[in-house]
């Protein structure tokens, strides 16, 4: 943002953002669509919000990168999940404008996907503005 001397920083959008990339993950979890949706439906529970729109999952089938992709809209943001079953990824995002633990988020993914620290990045993603 290059003219950020146009913005009055008090009045900017306080947001709450943070990136929950796995690798090495177990396929079948990965591709379990059950297990997918529920990653999306019980993740606004843990950050007291509620579910506006969705779930909506989709599935890949194409054979060189088979997945699935979820979103939803939640009361002030979404969440979204893109799986990558060949290579056992997973990529989740979880945004809000309103503020959230994110570590009770980390814990929760942690959990359900059933990684370790190293196969895992995550991000808290801070504006500039928000300082």
């Amino acid at each position: 943002m290059r003219n950020r001397k146009l913005f009055d920083k008090k009045k900017l959008t306080k947001t709450y953002h943070i990136i929950f990339d796995a690798i090495g993950c177990d396929r079948k979890l990965l591709n379990d669509e059950k297990i997918i949706l529920s990653i999306l439906l019980e993740i606004p529970g843990l950050m007291k919000m509620r579910i506006l729109s969705g779930p909506n999952l989709v599935r890949d089938y194409d054979k060189a990168n088979p997945g699935i992709t979820c979103f939803e809209i939640i009361d002030f943001s979404h969440i979204s999940v893109h799986t990558f079953i060949k290579t056992g990824e997973i990529y989740v995002d979880v945004f809000s404008c309103r503020k959230f633990d994110y570590g009770k988020i980390r814990k929760y993914l942690f959990s359900k996907l059933k990684v370790k620290p190293d196969q895992v990045e995550t991000l808290e993603v801070k504006y500039p503005w928000e300082k």
